[in-house]
Order: C-alpha cells, then sequence, then structure tokens
C-alpha cells in the first residue's frame, strides 16, 4: 500500500514526561498502571507555595496545556504518580520566577508567537470533522492508488545445478498430489538443493513474484496452487523445481483498518485549503529579489 502523505502542517507538542508513561495522549489512565487517588476534585488542595494554595485544577490545566490533551486530569491518573507530577508543577512555578525575566526578549517573542501557531493548528485540526460518508467516498476512489495489496505466493523449490538431475527428480514427483507430493517434494528438496532453503524443505514462505528472478516469477505466476512445474526453469542460479502452495491475489486493504490514516489526511487537506484561504486575505509583497 502507498503511504498517504500528510504534510506537517501540525507540530507535535512536546510531551510532559509521566512516570511510567509511554508516551503519546491517553484517555483516563490507559497506560498507566494504578489505581487513582481517592476523594480528588479540581477544588481539592492538593500543595501550597510559600503560602499559596494550589488546587487540582491548575496542574490539570498545566499537564493538559504541555501534552495537549484536555483530557488528562490528576483524578483519573494512579496515585503513586500524583507526588512527581505535583513537584514538577511546583519547580516549574518556582524556577519561572526567574526565567520570565527572558519573556521581553525578540527570541522570546518570536517563539510565543511561532507556539500560538502550532497550538492553533492543532486545536483547528482536532476541530475538523470527517463523516463516514466522505472517508468511504475516498476509499473507494483511491483504492488502486493507496490501498491495493500486492500478490503474494508460497512456494517451495529445489535447486540443482543441471537440468538433466532437474528433469529426473520431476519423474520423481510426477504422479503425486496433495501432502504426499509436498512431504516427497520437501524430501527431496533436503537431499539434493543446492539452495539455502534446502533445509527448511525448499520452504521460500510468501513472497511477492517481483522480488524473484524474472524466469522464477514468470514461472510462479502462471502456476496454481498445488501444481508443480513439469519441466526445469533456468535462472543464472542453476535449474528450479517448484512447487507452488498457494496464492494471494491483488486485494485491497479493509476499509476500518485504513479509516483512521484517511480521516487524518482529509482532516489536514481542510486545514490546508482554510490555511490558503487566510493567507489571501493578506496583501503579502516581497522586496527582495527572488533566486
Amino acid at each position: 500500500m502507498k503511504k498517504i502523505l500528510i504534510s506537517g502542517l501540525i507540530a507535535t507538542s512536546a510531551l510532559f514526561a509521566f512516570p511510567g508513561m509511554a508516551g503519546g495522549t491517553m484517555k483516563g489512565n490507559a497506560g498507566m498502571l494504578g489505581k487513582p487517588m481517592p476523594g480528588l476534585t479540581d477544588d481539592t488542595v492538593i500543595a501550597e507555595i510559600n503560602g499559596k494554595k494550589i488546587k487540582v485544577k491548575e496542574i490539570n490545566a498545566y499537564i493538559q496545556g504541555i501534552t495537549g490533551d484536555k483530557r488528562i486530569r490528576l483524578q483519573d491518573l494512579p496515585a503513586q504518580h500524583i507526588k512527581k507530577l505535583v513537584q514538577d508543577y511546583a519547580d516549574t512555578v518556582t524556577i519561572y520566577k526567574k526565567a520570565k525575566e527572558i519573556e521581553n526578549t525578540p527570541q522570546f517573542k518570536a517563539a510565543k508567537m511561532k507556539l500560538a501557531v502550532d497550538m492553533w493548528l492543532k486545536e483547528r485540526f482536532n476541530q475538523i470533522k470527517i463523516s463516514d460518508k466522505e472517508a468511504k467516498e475516498f476509499y473507494e476512489k483511491n483504492k488502486d492508488i493507496y490501498f491495493k495489496t500486492t500478490p503474494q505466493i508460497k512456494a517451495r523449490h529445489i535447486l540443482v545445478k543441471d537440468e538433466k538431475t532437474a528433469e529426473k527428480l520431476i519423474n520423481e514427483l510426477k504422479g503425486l498430489k496433495g501432502k504426499a507430493l509436498e512431504e516427497k517434494f520437501a524430501e527431496l528438496a533436503k537431499k539434493y538443493s543446492i539452495g539455502p532453503s534446502k533445509v527448511q524443505g525448499g520452504e521460500l514462505g510468501w513472497f511477492n513474484p517481483k522480488q524473484m528472478v524474472p524466469a522464477f516469477a514468470e514461472a510462479v505466476s502462471k502456476m496454481k496452487p498445488g501444481e508443480m512445474t513439469l519441466k526445469p526453469v533456468k535462472t543464472r542460479f542453476g535449474y528450479h523445481i517448484i512447487l507452488v502452495e498457494d496464492k494471494k491475489d491483488n486485494n485491497y486493504m479493509p476499509y476500518e483498518q485504513v479509516k483512521p490514516q484517511i480521516i487524518a489526511y482529509l482532516k489536514n487537506e481542510k486545514l490546508k485549503k482554510e490555511l490558503e484561504s487566510l493567507k489571501k486575505q493578506e496583501k503579502f509583497k516581497l522586496l527582495v529579489p527572488a533566486k
């Protein structure tokens, strides 16, 4: 399947370093083990800094601002992590008293503007709605471009140096079918094949025919499951006797499997159009010669 390329409009927010969290957003305490602390509410006073009371809702706002996930609350997180999170908030408040001196510098103002844009883009992206109908229409229209799977073949082969040996082995296998053919084929592969797959009885597993040399690929593409080549197939490696065990023809990835990717792509396309419209409202003029 070809990837649907989603342009980098949406900046990835720095994730708050939750202890025990593997990364990414979460719902409730998914991804973190342990029970929440009982009795916590937004108005619970959970700490003091120089006598000033700090409520749970202040720390929730801080965490949500950093992660960009409005679902995260202390009330839902495992109790064993609460102390660390509250301490991190207190440390930030303490250091900010000194750090805020930098707010008047051009660098900070530029960074603040860029952060505001990034956060707005993410918020707008999350607000855009894509209907199931839109997503399905995109899937049907682009099935052959993005969601088509490649044909796969499962086969065994016996590779020998000369045509005479290959013909001899084919004669031994003629007349056999099904399980009897597979077992005898594997036995002869282990005994006569010079290829690395001989230890597995010539088993090649599933592969895309295009991965193979042309003569081999052409032969297996024409065969049906259960069929064996009745004439040796010559390649630069030697002479092959091939047994096709199974085939998967061209197919499509299920809609439900690719639906989240489609929705993200369509949301991004809508956001791009909004931004283009927004930029057209501005009278921008480049005053230096473009190279």
